[in-house]
């Protein structure tokens, strides 16, 4: 695949990147989160329901599992299953993942609505896995992407209200969980809901160009909010 077709399709680790720097003046300002916890174990149902929240958005890579891992790590399992069995709260995924990994989050998460956005001719068209569906099939797939269209990745504030419309939740009860400043907090910021900022989970399991990002965001972060 074309250098293109890979930032197109989300498949290139520079996606991001590419799609980040143009507004990371702007993006700086928005990377403090709601709450930043050491663990997984302390977003309990009880904590999320007295403060309001009733859906989540989850990251995957680093906040559940190492990086393009299939399974969760055992210091996240237990506590992801204990949020998810809580019957007043709702979920839904919404990773930078590849085509690929897009496709596996449906495996891995049959219960879950795996959402993915794309920009085509000014407009944000919406695709969804949900109980191992996929709403677009392969030909409408390559079709769009002939067409031009190319994946939209955190941060985004039109992510976020795809999110919301799947939870059919107001603003002021949905968080996004994640592990990453410049696209989970932000991309949460942005689309004007909390955030809950987790350590990345497996930092050595990442490619080296995810990884030096991963330490650049930290960095920068550092420098604009104090580590506060």
């Amino acid at each position: 695949m074309a250098a293109a077709g890979r930032l197109a399709t989300g498949a290139s680790a520079f996606t991001t990147f590419v799609q980040v720097v143009p507004r990371l003046a702007t993006l700086v300002g928005k990377m403090r989160p709601t709450w930043r916890v050491r663990t997984l174990a302390e977003v309990t149902p009880a904590f999320l329901h007295a403060n309001g929240v009733h859906a989540l958005i989850w990251d995957v890579d680093g906040t559940l599992c190492g990086d393009r891992r299939r399974d969760l790590l055992p210091e996240s399992a237990g506590p992801f299953r204990a949020l998810l069995a809580d019957e007043g709260l709702r979920h839904v995924i919404l990773s930078n993942a590849s085509e690929e990994r897009f496709l596996q989050l449906g495996e891995m998460f049959p219960t879950l609505p795996i959402l993915r956005g794309y920009a085509l001719r000014g407009e944000l068209l919406f695709r969804k896995i949900a109980r191992g569906t996929d709403c677009w099939t392969r030909e409408e797939l390559a079709a769009r992407l002939t067409e031009g269209a190319h994946v939209v990745r955190k941060p985004s504030a039109e992510l976020v209200e795809l999110a919301l419309r799947e939870l059919a939740c107001g603003k002021d009860e949905a968080a996004m969980i994640g592990d990453q400043y410049l696209t989970d907090v932000a991309g949460a910021n942005l689309g004007g809901i909390r955030s809950i900022k987790l350590p990345t989970l497996a930092p050595e399991t990442f490619r080296r160009t995810v990884r030096l990002g991963q330490i650049a965001e930290n960095v920068v972060y550092a420098f604009a909010h104090g580590g506060r």
